[in-house]
């Protein structure tokens, strides 16, 4: 079952095609921005076979899409360890952050990498620290496939529990690919209802998902693009959640 899951899993990321260098460029600068606080703050779980902790294809797809752009883009520029700045630590796979992580944490998800041992040893390890030692780490590759079942059956199911929690009223209204952009939202934006620049989280918590009204769920994914105009990360967060929008609104 994971192995059929991870082999949809690339061809429905492969699907999307590789974005342009430039907007490869802001993407990863857009999740350079928000990966240390969300990792800080959410941590990884083991999978547990709920089928409520299920993120739909599409959605998953969707997440990978704007995390690395395409597998392709992946097994060219992603396959070792990176730093993406901030208060990030040695981070691998799709935005898997060793140093927001306990060693007993990354030895339990990463059991079947060849090189478990090492990388538990980046547990703890964040900022400019582990930009110091990312090169003891670069040698070290994670295959695609490998990543993107990791991915699906340990990462993605713990902000999908948080996004569940997050979003409780109405939650089982939605339909699945309509759940995954919250679960997508709350991974790239963390689950923080406070502040002017989370007022369409609010909405969306208290006003669009207690109708199950995904249209309502489309217009706050579009809104948030205020919040990144005429920033360097306009280009990547706004064309992120115009397609969370379309996915909300094509969901059934």
């Amino acid at each position: 079952m994971r192995r059929t899951a991870a082999a949809l899993l690339l061809a429905l990321t492969c699907c999307a095609g590789p974005a342009p260098v430039a907007a490869q460029a802001t993407l990863q600068e857009a999740v350079a921005e928000v990966r240390g606080a969300v990792q800080a703050v959410v941590p990884l779980a083991p999978v547990v076979d709920r089928s409520e902790d299920r993120v739909s294809d599409a959605a998953v797809a969707h997440i990978i899409r704007w995390e690395i752009t395409s597998p392709a883009y992946y097994e060219r520029r992603l396959r070792s360890p990176i730093w993406p700045g901030g208060a990030s630590g040695v981070t691998w796979c799709v935005g898997y952050d060793g140093g927001h992580q306990s060693a007993p944490v990354i030895r339990r998800d990463w059991a079947g990498h060849r090189a478990v041992a090492r990388l538990a040893t980046t547990a703890g390890i964040t900022g400019t620290k582990a930009r110091d030692v990312l090169p003891r780490y670069r040698d070290i590759v994670t295959p695609y496939d490998y990543c993107a079942r990791i991915f699906r059956d340990v990462t993605l199911p713990a902000y999908h529990r948080l996004a569940r929690r997050t979003f409780a009223d109405g939650w089982e209204l939605l339909p699945e690919d309509a759940q995954g952009t919250l679960t997508a939202t709350v991974y790239n934006r963390g689950a923080s209802m406070v502040g002017s620049r989370r007022s369409e989280m609010v909405t969306l918590r208290d006003v669009c998902v207690p109708r199950g009204d995904v249209r309502c769920m489309a217009a706050q994914y579009r809104a948030m693009c205020r919040i990144w105009r005429g920033t360097i990360n306009e280009a990547g967060l706004c064309g992120r959640y115009n397609d969370a929008a379309r996915l909300a609104e094509s969901a059934k």
